[in-house]
């Protein structure tokens, strides 16, 4: 009899269920059983999120941000999946969603569920507007004072028929455009993004996760977004090729707000000029786009070595948070993308090679298992946003 796995929720990683970052709090992401099936999975995971929101003085009609990654088996349910999860959260306006089908998941559970919410003692909770919904009742874009969510975008028109259809790059530009349709919803525009992740189907090559980036990068002018860009197995359901998601940091006047950057000499670079950015400090909130282990010419380093390649990245991250004056406990939740089919083996090697680097066990974590990563030779990607503390 095969024993149960080892990583099941946040503890068993010693990461913390929730991490704060001034009054926006992650939750990191929550599995429910995998022996039961996906409506109980989805309850459970939900409960422990609501839980962990109580821990933190917050509830469920606080959360501004879902984000649900499920196995592709289910990619036909994804509707289902969807309204149980707005259901759980009646926030009004109701909160953005991302949903992203895998390969595997960790624990070999059917769904993970992770969140953003806003305290309701903060200023920004009284601060939230949206003006339209989707199809399964999620805001489209989300407005909370100086900062906006937008959900998961698609090449789609608006009857629901897939624009462009087995064209990535027609696909890229119109899921731009519609990113930017969203923003213009509450006042901003794309100039305001600051963090912007693709989940595009792809083969985990340079060359292909090329064709996408230079539609993304083209959309805006340096300094850009952090941004990730990671391949998901595919397509999604109505041969959708890619989701986008997004979120902003607004000046008074709409505009974008200002942003100091990081990006220490020797810092990886990526194969092709883009205009994204390593590390951003806007409105003392810390945003790193996806960090990995390679080199200024975008040539993966220690290829193959899933352990270096962690140690590696988090040392590249210390560096550019350093820029800031801030450090790696400054982060309240990271994001740890890594090509593995599941095993606690992968896992295990990853948190070892996290955990000096935090002084106080990890933050908020989502662990996000890919078939392979964006560019050729890598095994791990690293996300993180924090605060600078006064």
């Amino acid at each position: 009899m095969m024993a149960p796995p080892a990583y099941r929720s946040p503890s068993d990683f010693n990461a913390r269920a929730h991490g704060r970052a001034q009054d926006i709090v992650f939750l990191s992401a929550q599995l429910g059983n995998p022996q039961d099936g996906l409506d109980a999975q989805i309850d459970q995971a939900v409960a422990k999120i609501i839980a962990a929101l109580a821990d933190a003085g917050a509830g469920p009609g606080d959360v501004v941000k879902l984000g649900i990654f499920y196995h592709r088996a289910l990619i036909t349910h994804e509707a289902t999946i969807l309204a149980r999860l707005r259901a759980a959260f009646p926030a009004e306006p109701p909160p953005v969603v991302t949903a992203i089908p895998l390969h595997v998941l960790v624990a070999g559970a059917l769904v993970q569920i992770e969140a953003i919410a806003l305290h309701p003692e903060g200023v920004r909770h009284g601060q939230r507007e949206a003006v339209s919904v989707d199809a399964a009742g999620f805001s489209r874009a989300l407005r909370c004072g100086d900062l906006v969510f937008v959900g998961a975008q698609m090449a789609r028109d608006a009857q629901g028929q897939t624009l462009h259809g087995g064209d990535i790059v027609g696909q890229a530009k119109a899921t731009i455009g519609h990113i930017g349709e969203a923003l213009n919803e509450v006042g901003a525009d794309l100039s305001c993004v600051a963090k912007l992740n693709t989940y595009y189907v792809g083969h985990g090559t340079t060359e292909d996760w090329a064709m996408a980036a230079r539609v993304r990068s083209d959309a805006f002018r340096k300094p850009g977004p952090g941004a990730t860009g990671v391949p998901v197995p595919g397509p999604y359901p109505g041969d959708v090729l890619l989701r986008q998601e997004a979120i902003g940091l607004v000046a008074p006047d709409g505009t974008a707000a200002h942003r100091d950057t990081s990006w220490p000499e020797g810092t990886w670079d990526w194969p092709i000029p883009v205009s994204f950015e390593q590390g951003l400090k806007i409105n003392d909130l810390l945003i790193l786009g996806g960090q990995i282990s390679a080199t200024p010419k975008g040539e993966a380093v220690f290829p193959g070595d899933l352990g270096a390649q962690a140690r590696n990245t988090m040392e590249c991250i210390g560096r550019i948070l350093g820029g800031f004056g801030a450090g790696i406990d400054d982060l309240a939740k990271v994001t740890v993308f890594i090509a593995t089919a599941g095993e606690d083996a992968d896992i295990a090697c990853v948190l070892d090679a996290l955990a000096p680097f935090f002084s106080n066990g990890l933050p908020a974590l989502t662990f996000v298992p890919l078939s392979r990563l964006g560019l050729t030779g890598l095994e791990i990607e690293i996300e993180g946003v924090g605060a600078i503390r006064a």
